[in-house]
Order: C-alpha cells, then sequence, then structure tokens
C-alpha cells in the first residue's frame, strides 16, 4: 500500500486536533487495506469496516476495520480485553466464562439457558453419532450417550461438558497441534492447519503481527504468552453452538497487540482469528487510541458460494463487525 502523503496545509487543519504517533500512520498504510483514512471523522465515533483481499480457499473470509477509542493506550487495550458482548442481547452471546490455563470439569457445569436456539442445539445432539449439523469429529460423536429429560437433558449437558473440557486441556497442553478434527467437511478440517492457510493468504497481516502470532498458539506449541482462555453460549445461524477461545496481548510504551483466538465451535465457524493493533494518538489535547483490526474466518457457510455471493457475504460480515464495534464504544465512553 502506498504510504499516506499529505500537503502541508491539510496536515496543518488535521493536526489541530488529532496528534498521531508518526509510526501509526506509516504502519497503517504498509499493512492495512486502509491507504489513509479521515482520524477527524473516527475522533467523532465513525467506524470503518471493509471486506479484506479476496482469499482463494472457499471457506475463507475476512474482514478489516479502523476505529478510534478516547482513552489512553493501556487502557484501550484493557477496554478490549474486559469487554463483554453479554451485556447486549441482540448480539446473541448466551453465556462466556472465563478460566485458568488448567481447565476443570466445573469449568464447563454452568447452568444452560433455555431458549428456542439452544433447544434445537439439544435436539441435534440427541440426533448423535450421525453428525448432521454439528461440528465435531467421528469418534466425539459417538460418545454421545442420551440421558435425561427437558429442554436439555442430562446427557446433552454431560456430553458437551467433556468435549468442551478435553478440547481445552488439549489446547492448554499442546496447543492447536491435538485438536480432533471436524468431520463435517468431507475430507475432514484440522484447526491449526484452517488457520495456517488463513494467515499464509494475509502475507502483510502475518508480518505486522509476527510477533504476537510467533509468541502464541499460532506459531507452535502453547507459545510463550500468558493466555486468558474462555467457552461462550451463542447464537450461529439460529442454533445455539459452543466455542472455546484464549486472548493473549503485547504492550509497549508506542504500541499494543490483541489476539483473539476462537479455535473450536460446534457450529458456525471452524476458527475465527481477531488481531488488534492499538497505537496512541492525541485527540482534543487528551490521550486516545487509534485501533486497526482484523478478522479472518474460516467457515463451512461459505464453501459453495458463487463470486459474487461470497463478496455479499463478506459485506454482510463487515456491517456485523462495525455493528458489534459500535457496541463497544458506547460501552466504553465513546
Amino acid at each position: 500500500m502506498p504510504r499516506i502523503r499529505l500537503s502541508a496545509l491539510v496536515l496543518c487543519l488535521l493536526f489541530s486536533a488529532v496528534r498521531v504517533h508518526a509510526d501509526a500512520v506509516a504502519d497503517l498504510a504498509k499493512y492495512s487495506i486502509f491507504p489513509q483514512v479521515d482520524l477527524s471523522s473516527l475522533s467523532k465515533g465513525k467506524i470503518i469496516a471493509l471486506r479484506g483481499p479476496a482469499l482463494s480457499f472457499p471457506r475463507d473470509l475476512t474482514v478489516q476495520s479502523v476505529y478510534l477509542v478516547h482513552a489512553p493506550l493501556a487502557s484501550a487495550l484493557d477496554m478490549h480485553k474486559n469487554w463483554d458482548a453479554g451485556r447486549h442481547p441482540e448480539l446473541k452471546v448466551y453465556l462466556h466464562h472465563d478460566f485458568s490455563n488448567h481447565p476443570t470439569m466445573a469449568d464447563f457445569a454452568l447452568p444452560i439457558p433455555d431458549n428456542a436456539t439452544v433447544r434445537k442445539l439439544a435436539n441435534a445432539t440427541e440426533k448423535l453419532p450421525p453428525l448432521g449439523e454439528l461440528q465435531l469429529s467421528k469418534a466425539e460423536a459417538a460418545q454421545y450417550k442420551a440421558s435425561g429429560s427437558g429442554a436439555f437433558p442430562q446427557g446433552v449437558r454431560d456430553f458437551w461438558s467433556q468435549i468442551l473440557f478435553k478440547r481445552a486441556s488439549a489446547f492448554a497442553q499442546h496447543g492447536l497441534s491435538r485438536q480432533p478434527p471436524y468431520d463435517t467437511a468431507g475430507d475432514g478440517a484440522h484447526t491449526g492447519d484452517e488457520i495456517s492457510r488463513l494467515l499464509k493468504e494475509q502475507p502483510k497481516v502475518r508480518a505486522a503481527f509476527h510477533s504476537i502470532i510467533d509468541r502464541s498458539p499460532l506459531g507452535g506449541g502453547s507459545g510463550s504468552l500468558p493466555l486468558a482462555p474462555y467457552w461462550e453460549l451463542f447464537d450461529a445461524d439460529n442454533m445455539g453452538a459452543f466455542s472455546l477461545g484464549a486472548e493473549c496481548s503485547t504492550l509497549s510504551s508506542d504500541s499494543a497487540q490483541l489476539l483473539d483466538l476462537q479455535y473450536y465451535a460446534s457450529g458456525g465457524y471452524y476458527a475465527y482469528v481477531t488481531l488488534y493493533q492499538l497505537w496512541p494518538v492525541t485527540v482534543d489535547g487528551k490521550a486516545a487510541t487509534l485501533v486497526w483490526r482484523v478478522d479472518l474466518l474460516s467457515t463451512l457457510s461459505v464453501a459453495d458460494l458463487g463470486p459474487f455471493d461470497r463478496m455479499g457475504s463478506g459485506a454482510a460480515m463487515s456491517k456485523e463487525i462495525q455493528r458489534i464495534i459500535s457496541y463497544f464504544q458506547k460501552d466504553t465512553g465513546r
């Protein structure tokens, strides 16, 4: 991408309201799909989210976003790490639970809410071992044993607690290498392979985030950065789905990076990686933070779509991410 070039007059007008760390402008232009942005508009709450470059593999999508947080760098990083999407029912995250890097079965024994999408998940589970709409390995599906009754029977509850516990334990010890495959796809799919391909197809993104990638499970093994693991229950295409994820971050005086890795989901996607680059800026004499967000997604739902439909899916994903960021900004005092 060409570096941003502004006339002396534009620079004068721009920096009267917004002062940007020089590296932020250069790095954003060099690594992102945004050769230049209107920082004054961002300071008023504008969010830009666009579909990233077309990827060669049929189930891959990427979106990049840029926005401003009216808080100093370290505070903005903490806001991203601690934000709870579950505060907004519209986002349909029904449960979020953080746990340690030494998970126990108790971490996955929380009460499950009763709604139509969660009941649909229970119904699909009771039909196992045929996988149907559920994303599991065939060996995992064969472990289901029916018991109990009600909207979310005890057998369904026990089955998913075991699946999440075993996958989370394997991730804590070995990173992505020991995750069971998704046998939903005809030839199977492995989370590590999905993520490696997503990053390989985005060389500029890989270069921009090489430090946090290399020190995280994305770089192999369990990584050297401290991880904050979690699991969620959410709506995926009108059916409840469980997911497993982990966050890690780095912070220096002039930038910060955050990685949110969702390495398992029972529906909706195979892998979802969100990367954040944060730079300190000054807006109207106050400390603020410029944020570049990159979403990388592998999902079977777009695998059979034609080019135009894939573009439409990318646009829909961009709008949804823009909506999520708008809730974040409201919660954190835009």
